[in-house]
This record gives C-alpha cells, structure tokens and sequence, in this order.
C-alpha cells in the first residue's frame, strides 16, 4: 500500500500548531520512517516549497521526501498524483476537506491526520513489524499424532482479523440488537485498509 501524506497538514494537526519548525518537520520523518520500518508501506510525504520550480523527491529512511517546489502548492500536487496513480493501492492522510474530496471523486480511500498519527504513535510503540507477525509458528508440545488436530492448530496460531459481520450496532440500553450493522463496501475497503496501517 502506498501512503501520500500531507506533510504539514497532518504535522499540524498532530502538534495543534499553526506554524511548524525545521525541527518538528523533521523529527516526524525521523518517525515515518521508524514506521516505514516496522510496517513496510511505501511513504510519499508531500511538503509544500523546496528550492526549484517543480517538485524534488529524495528517499530518507525509507521514506519518499517531496517538495511540490514554488510552481505548485503540495495540495496541488497530492491532487495530480492521485489522479496519475488511481490504479493503485492508495490511502491519503490528509484532514484537508478540498484533497479528500478529490481523492473520493477518484475512488481513493483517506484518512484523517490525526487518526493516522495516532496509529502511527501506537505502532512505533509495540515495535512489531508485519514480517515478524508472519513469522510466527504453532509450537507442538504433546508427542501425539493427530492430523486433524494438527491442521486445526495450525490454522488458530494466525493472527485472526475481524469480518465486517463482527461489527454490531447496539442501541440506547446497550443491549445487542437482533441484526449485525451492515458495512457498505466503499467503508469495508476502507477499513481493510486502516487495518494495514
């Protein structure tokens, strides 16, 4: 999956500031890319500014550093890579009402900044890559054979995700009502989504 973020968006919404400095900037990459590193998304990080006309890109920590540059604006910018990138895997971390607007026209899914910093905060927390999760193994501790049970265990050792069909509306008691919330598809691919994060 690839994450276009809004750089100084989700920095400011994160921080509850209006102005951002060179070191608040770059401690959140520093961040992104502690991220990068245990979830292993491709991060492009848009900026507005940079020192030429049209836009730079270099790669820190695993992370895609991009400067719209003076010509355009990073709103700008995030608006024509989506609409050039559609076909892929895309989630937009923006809380700007104008880039999540194009993003849902193109069928991109977005979340709010700081939504997404919260995760980010609570993944760099645990320390706990996707790749090690998928390296987890059923250990045997009986010396009895037993295919079926053998498969059975096996198959519960991984790590079980939630189906939208778990979700369930309850009502002003709290008691659990009689159907389960249906989720439309456009909020299950969102959710999917969210859940890599």
């Amino acid at each position: 999956m690839i994450l276009v973020i809004d750089g100084y968006n989700v920095i400011k919404q994160a921080l509850l500031k209006n102005t951002i400095s060179d070191f608040e900037r770059v401690q959140f990459i520093k961040q992104l890319g502690k991220y990068h590193k245990i979830r292993g998304h491709k991060i492009e990080l848009v900026f507005d500014g940079g020192v030429y006309d049209r836009a730079s890109r270099e790669k820190i920590n695993g992370v895609y550093l991009i400067y719209s540059g003076y010509s355009e604006s990073a709103d700008q910018y995030i608006k024509r890579y989506l609409k050039e990138h559609k076909s892929l895997d895309i989630l937009l971390v923006s809380s700007d009402r104008d880039i999540c607007n194009c993003a849902a026209r193109l069928g991109i899914e977005f979340i709010d900044s700081k939504e997404f910093y919260a995760i980010m905060q609570n993944r760099i927390k645990m320390g706990v890559s996707q790749k090690s999760m998928s390296k987890t193994k059923a250990i045997k501790l009986s010396e009895s054979e037993n295919e079926e049970l053998d498969a059975l265990m096996q198959d519960a050792s991984k790590v079980v995700q939630h189906k939208t069909e778990d979700f369930v509306s309850f009502g002003q008691s709290g008691a659990r009502e009689s159907r389960a919330h249906t989720v439309s598809k456009k909020e299950r691919k969102k959710l999917k989504k969210i859940k890599k994060l």
